[in-house]
């Protein structure tokens, strides 16, 4: 049984270790990462880790992460881009190994298959040579459902540290996931964890400097008014994004006339329909004095065409794994088209079918999903904002139907 554990890690950080050498620096460093792996070279250079962790500063991007990558930093003696590359790796392994354990305590009879699935994701296999935060957010959503497993076999201090540990790593991260916990403090509430209630109310206390430096840049607002400002857009503009959502190249290849309308991150006014760019209407707006009314004024006077924008915007977690572009340099194209595919048609399916099956077994499972559903869609959502969720979605998958209705 042991030789079987080891043999799969080595092969799993084979494919990583082929991964990261294919993954060059730059590309290690696009859009967001820059901004993270920036920010953790200042707090070690400013040998302020900690304090920096705690500032309300006004900056657009969440704390977390960059703390961590500024721990490694420190830890290794280095600012290099494959020890970080290591470390992501390192928390999906973490990540697969506490989904593992939280369904060995149910009892689940398919708890190595759900975990080896995921320890060998197509997506976080490919994208985790990327300097992103999203494994460090898996880690905290698995250490979260791992005490909310364990909390009701094993009940001890570990199980409730691993519940402030897990919120902190999480909503730190992503802070827009952050109102989720008021609906888990009612969850461990209703179970009468009233210990374990206790111990997440340390988390928004730990992140109350993060979360002032969040909003004190304006970045809730700034998001909202990015995602309600496509309903400027025509209803073929919102249309053509699905395949956008679901791969930039695909979209490109099928509807090249949509780039710059599509293109969430870096639109450039070389790309045809640019100007109805849903960050370039959202600069405008801003720049006018874009407030909290005017989102809600939008919403008001465009109602089926926002709750159409909310419906597209979903196409991106439908068919949520694949493989990362990242990975193009190791596959001829045909591969590539054919590993694409089957990742993001049957991989897909096969893990949501089986979500299906246990949430019409215990409904209260499938709130998070809701929660991202009504929540989430309101903010410029991009395939990475559903990132967080994957492990729950495994462990779900991983459930039987008679464990189900014991949570």
């Amino acid at each position: 049984m042991l030789t079987k554990k080891i043999a799969t890690i080595l092969v799993f950080f084979a494919i990583a270790t082929t991964i990261i050498r294919y993954t060059s620096p730059n590309l290690a460093l696009e859009h967001d990462a820059r901004s993270y792996y920036d920010t953790a070279v200042t707090m070690v250079e400013d040998k302020n880790i900690l304090g920096s962790f705690f500032s309300s500063s006004s900056q657009f991007i969440d704390h977390g992460y960059p703390t961590f990558l500024a721990t490694v930093m420190q830890i290794t003696g280095t600012d290099s881009i494959v020890a970080l590359q290591v470390a992501n790796y390192l928390l999906w392994l973490a990540s697969s190994w506490l989904i593992y354990r939280s369904l060995v305590l149910l009892g689940s009879k398919h708890a190595k298959w759900a975990s080896v699935l995921m320890l060998f994701s197509p997506l976080y296999l490919t994208f985790s040579g990327k300097v992103y935060s999203e494994p460090f957010a898996c880690l905290g959503t698995s250490l979260i459902i791992y005490s909310l497993v364990s909390m009701t076999k094993e009940s001890n201090f570990y199980s409730k540290m691993a519940l402030t540990v897990g919120g902190v790593i999480l909503f730190s991260t992503k802070s827009v996931l952050l109102p989720f916990i008021i609906p888990l403090g009612i969850y461990l509430l209703y179970q009468h964890k009233f210990n374990y209630f206790l111990w997440l109310t340390i988390v928004p206390i730990i992140l109350i400097p993060s979360i002032i430096g969040s909003m004190g840049g304006g970045r809730s607002l700034y998001t909202l008014n990015i995602q309600s400002s496509k309903v400027k857009q025509s209803y073929d503009q919102i249309f053509s994004c699905v395949p956008y959502y679901l791969s930039y190249p695909l979209g490109k290849a099928l509807l090249p006339q949509y780039e710059g309308v599509c293109h969430q991150n870096d639109a450039s006014p070389g790309m045809p329909g640019y100007e109805s760019n849903p960050y370039v209407l959202a600069d405008i707006s801003r720049a006018a004095g874009f407030n909290y009314s005017d989102w809600l004024m939008r919403i008001i006077y465009n109602p089926v065409k926002y709750l159409l924008v909310m419906i597209v915007s979903l196409s991106n977690i439908v068919l949520f794994e694949g493989i990362y572009p990242s990975i193009l340099l190791l596959l001829p194209f045909p591969l590539m088209l054919l590993g694409f595919g089957f990742c993001k048609i049957v991989l897909s399916f096969y893990l949501w079918v089986n979500v299906w099956k246990i949430i019409k077994e215990n409904w209260i499972l499938g709130f998070p999903i809701l929660y991202f559903v009504l929540v989430v869609t309101n903010f410029p959502v991009e395939p990475r904002y559903f990132y967080p969720f994957i492990p729950y979605v495994y462990f779900l998958t991983g459930l039987g139907h008679t464990k189900a209705s014991k949570l």
